[in-house]
């Protein structure tokens, strides 16, 4: 039978990854082991919410047109493109710690940087997970092709077995 002390579970608050963190949370219940849940937080996937002004109005329209204060020290009456953009670590977090709540189970849970997949494992082999545990997300089939998927990524460079839940 297989044996685990310690766990990993990939989370992004997508539904194949809340299939994973259930399938984690049972795995970690049945075989007693300690849960760790992480987050891979990268830059270059946050959404940007401002868009850029709307021409000759001065303002900045925040998602769906909400008119932000426009910039008083522009003189063009043009606002320049800040970049603001929407980080979905805290309610990523938030849902993973309700999951963990509701089925009472406690659990770390860490933010990661950087590319997920070498995040991910290079986390696991710092707190000598055995078992990493992690979705698999449909996306777009050229997407797919040219990056990879990270769990596609994640299972063939990590040395740990990685459970993926469909």
């Amino acid at each position: 039978m297989f044996h685990a002390d310690r766990l990993i579970a990939a989370f992004d608050g997508s539904d194949d990854s809340k299939k994973a963190l259930q399938k984690a949370i049972d795995l970690s219940k049945t075989l007693h082991a300690t849960l760790t849940v992480v987050h891979s937080h990268n830059a270059k996937d946050t959404q940007k919410i401002v868009d850029s002004p709307m021409p000759g109005t001065g303002a900045t329209y925040i998602g769906g047109g909400i008119a932000s204060v426009p910039d008083p020290l522009n003189t063009e009456g043009t606002v320049r493109d800040p970049m603001i953009y929407e980080d979905r670590t805290e309610e990523v977090i938030a849902e993973a710690r309700m999951l963990m709540n509701d089925n009472q189970i406690d659990g770390d849970i860490d933010i990661l940087e950087g590319d997920p997949a070498d995040a991910i494992i290079e986390h696991a082999d710092r707190i000598a997970a055995d078992l990493i545990v992690m979705g698999s997300r449909d996306q777009n089939k050229l997407k797919k092709l040219l990056f990879g998927s990270v769990s596609e990524k994640l299972s063939s460079k990590s040395d740990i077995p990685v459970l993926i839940v469909k």
